[in-house]
């Protein structure tokens, strides 16, 4: 080979590694913006449910007490702390299959323990853990790292909150009971936007 072709080869070699180069900045930007956006849209999530609260329940070491609430607002604050739960589920899968850095984590893991000090979080819990049987390790996150003291086994499988007063988690045929004429339930006429 003449010096003109190691020339050439040279000059290839150059810019298929700078096309490469310019390649994973492009990749680790697009990364970084999906990031940024999982970020924000969880923020905005994280909002909607903290501001749908009443301002009383989002007092830590406040006297609010979902016992002495109407079953209205009761359900509507078990309905918040659903969407806030699943909000919770689902950014520790992020985690756990590394979709999120270690530094989103230590935030929302630190938001999640400044929520679990509200005076309804464990009420809420309580009523709504067995939904999340299907996610034994979120169950057992909120249980040791959330609640300021571990639950009973009863208590974190939906058993009444004895404490707090605030009934177990009915049953569909019990749910049926406290039916309308129609045979619908206060639940499904709320989830059918009656």
């Amino acid at each position: 080979m003449n010096l003109t072709q190691w020339i050439a080869v040279a000059s290839s070699i150059l810019v298929a590694a700078g096309s490469a180069a310019a390649i994973v900045f492009a990749l680790k930007g697009v990364r970084d913006q999906l990031r940024v956006t999982v970020f924000l849209t969880y923020t905005e999530r994280y909002a909607k449910a903290m501001d749908a609260l009443p301002l009383e329940a989002r007092r830590p070491g406040g006297d609010y007490q979902l016992s002495s609430k109407t079953d209205e607002e009761r359900d509507q604050v078990f309905g918040i702390f659903r969407d806030y739960f699943n909000l919770c589920a689902e950014e520790m899968w992020l985690r756990q299959h590394r979709r999120i850095d270690r530094a989103t984590w230590q935030i929302w893991e630190r938001g999640m323990q400044q929520v679990a000090l509200f005076p309804p979080f464990r009420a809420a819990w309580q009523y709504l853990a067995c939904e999340y049987d299907y996610y034994k390790e979120f169950q057992n996150f909120v249980i040791r790292r959330l609640l300021p003291e571990s639950l009973s086994p009863g208590a974190a499988a939906g058993g009444p909150d004895t404490a707090s007063g605030v009934p177990a988690p009915r049953p569909a045929a019990q749910r049926a009971q406290k039916s309308g004429e129609d045979g619908s339930s206060r639940e499904d006429k709320a989830a059918a936007g009656s």
